[in-house]
């Protein structure tokens, strides 16, 4: 039986070709030789605490594993499953889906990503009562893996007063074929957590402004969703990711 093939909704980013190779420059080999001679000091000096930037300048910055490997050949879909309205508009929904479908082609963590909107499309017309598996969904779509995500926190205040965007959401990595989990294996999921930095002041009260908080945010969460599935460079104190 020939190997089936599927269109990516999201085409893989190629690299322009005007975009020549960075040249290996002198200043690349300056700074292996200056690592090792701050390395060399911090061992002659007792109680000196050198020796950190000098493993930062020849190892680089402190990196994050990936939680868990997808199959780079098989198609994937990110199904947003928001049936109890947690985040409250499709904008919103549309960031938090699409931000991660291109972080993982641009990443090379996959070669295929079906468009959420298909899923959207799939279950729009589903009655409540009669909800389909997430397996069979996943197929509708000709989607291999299906990421499935469950909000169950969206919000710029988790008080109401201190600007603290924040969010929660479980996560499932179902094999749409085979109908079974890949990923993990507990039951209820894995519980994915996302918190913005503290804002200065209470939270936005205009239309305006809200709206815009709460697209920068869904992109925020969409970056951190991908970031799950490549490994990826530590960000700054300011800003956390919490996996339980």
């Amino acid at each position: 039986m020939p190997r089936k093939t599927y269109l990516s909704i999201h085409p893989k980013r190629q690299p322009s070709a005007r975009t020549p190779r960075t040249p290996r420059t002198p200043t690349s080999g300056l700074l292996l030789v200056l690592a090792i001679t701050i390395a060399a000091w911090g061992s002659l000096l007792p109680g000196c605490n050198i020796l950190g930037p000098a493993l930062y300048l020849a190892h680089g910055p402190e990196k994050i594993k990936q939680l868990v490997e997808l199959d780079k050949e098989r198609p994937v879909v990110i199904f947003l499953d928001d049936r109890a309205g947690v985040i409250r508009n499709a904008r919103l929904r549309d960031a938090i889906t699409t931000t991660p479908s291109q972080e993982l082609l641009d990443h090379e963590v996959v070669d295929h990503v079906i468009d959420s909107k298909a899923v959207a499309a799939v279950v729009s017309h589903e009655p409540r009562s009669d909800l389909l598996p997430i397996s069979v969904i996943g197929q509708k779509v000709n989607a291999d893996i299906v990421i499935y995500v469950e909000p169950e926190v969206f919000t710029l205040s988790p008080d109401n007063q201190t600007y603290i965007p924040t969010a929660k959401f479980e996560v499932k990595i179902i094999d749409a074929q085979d109908d079974s989990r890949i990923w993990p294996d507990k039951p209820e999921g894995y519980t994915f957590s996302v918190s913005a930095h503290t804002k200065q002041g209470a939270p936005p009260s205009s239309a305006s402004a809200r709206n815009q908080a709460e697209q920068e945010f869904a992109v925020f969460v969409g970056q951190r969703l991908a970031q799950m599935f490549y490994s990826h460079e530590k960000t700054s104190a300011s800003d956390s990711r919490t996996h339980k």
